[in-house]
């Protein structure tokens, strides 16, 4: 194989890899996106279910378009991961599907120990 032949297949490498990187870029945009209007959508129907309790305004058909909105942008986030795992060759969910509470909670559910107070 002569020089040329190796420069020209060197750069077909580069090219699909670039490819791939920007492909991988923008799916990860979409799903930054998605979930930014999955949390604002959210962010409605607690105002909405805060109006219900706090007021007495009923939610109604308001309240299950929202849900069935969340719904819908948590499978299309899903769909987003699938796609991403499938194009990185990755078998593990990269980030987390929906927005992560605060918690002061350790991962088994119960509060942390506090320290032992100091001996004086």
């Amino acid at each position: 194989m002569g020089l040329m032949d190796k420069v020209k297949a060197a750069a077909q490498d580069i090219t699909a890899e670039a490819k791939k990187a920007t492909a991988q870029g923008k799916t990860k945009l979409d799903q930054a996106q998605t979930r930014r209007k999955m949390n604002d959508t959210a962010e409605q129907l607690g105002y909405l279910i805060y109006n219900e309790r706090a007021k007495g305004t009923v939610a109604g058909a308001e309240g299950d378009r929202l849900v069935a909105e969340i719904g819908r942008l948590e499978a299309e986030i899903e769909s987003l991961e699938a796609e991403a795992r499938s194009a990185s060759g990755s078998s593990s969910p990269e980030t987390p599907s929906g927005p992560v509470p605060e918690s002061s909670e350790t991962p088994s559910g119960t509060p942390p120990e506090e320290p032992p107070a100091p001996a004086s």
